[in-house]
């Protein structure tokens, strides 16, 4: 039997041709800044309000501005560990890492000084994150172009072993992100993602690798890989073997699902 590393040149190429087709690209390349925010119980409904008040005005300049692409705010559903220090996520999305520098001066020409005053002093009270991260999209695939943003995001927190980057970004790539997209064809997935964490960086942090699963439903989250999937779209393949060279490349450190709350 083949094994999934002696996979033709020729069979990866058309498969990526083909996704290129049918699926849209709208992330690879950019950045993606993530703050983790823990909101006290009492404090989550003023939180929320202020997403509507100042949040939102803030980053609605920063797109007009073309300092920033997307945003997000997502509530912690299922934490990856039970004693999380965080209960929501902002997500912003950047083609530039200058994007997320001197964010006072990113509202200029769109809020009057006055009102930029309030609003980011408003900001700063209310948005004090735990820890922030930068990562860099390596791979992303939508289900489609005007897709609306996911209801579910399912975080996967990956740690990949020194000399093993490439051998992974290329499993993630050619193995993995085929059966993500026959399960976007049969409407149970609406994206994924592959990440690299940027900052902070070193072995004592953890993780340095991520993948984002986007689904509009809780149901679709469960039977990932099966074998019938694996089958379908990785004939004659070693299912053994498959495993095997997932758990090679790197460990699964923790998995979380976050639903949204906001989105620009």
């Amino acid at each position: 039997m083949k094994s999934i590393l002696q996979i033709s040149f020729f069979s990866l190429l058309l498969a990526t041709l083909l996704s290129v087709c049918v699926f849209a690209q709208s992330h690879q390349g950019h950045y993606m800044h993530i703050d983790y925010l823990n909101v006290d119980a009492e404090n989550i409904p003023t939180f929320i309000d202020k997403i509507t008040s100042t949040f939102l005005p803030i980053q609605q300049a920063r797109k007009q501005n073309e300092k920033i692409s997307d945003w997000y705010v997502y509530r912690v559903a299922y934490p990856g560990a039970r004693n999380s220090n965080y209960n929501f996520v902002v997500i912003t999305i950047s083609d530039h890492v200058s994007g997320f520098e001197d964010m006072d001066h990113q509202l200029d020409g769109q809020v009057a000084s006055r009102e930029r005053q309030r609003l980011l002093r408003e900001y700063k009270v209310h948005f004090t994150p735990n820890h922030s991260e930068l990562w860099r999209i390596r791979n992303s695939v939508m289900q489609n172009e005007d897709a609306k943003p996911s209801r579910y995001i399912v975080m996967n927190y990956m740690s990949v072993g020194q000399g093993y980057e490439f051998e992974y970004q290329m499993m993630e790539d050619e193995v993995a992100r085929p059966l993500h997209e026959m399960r976007m064809e049969r409407d149970k997935m609406r994206g994924w993602e592959l990440n690299e964490l940027i900052i902070p960086g070193g072995t004592e942090y953890g993780y340095n690798f991520s993948t984002l699963d986007l689904f509009e439903k809780l149901e679709h989250m469960e039977f990932g890989f099966t074998e019938e999937l694996i089958r379908q779209t990785h004939p004659d393949t070693n299912i053994n073997e498959f495993f095997n060279s997932i758990n090679r490349t790197r460990d699964l450190v923790r998995n979380e699902v976050w639903e949204l709350i906001e989105a620009m």
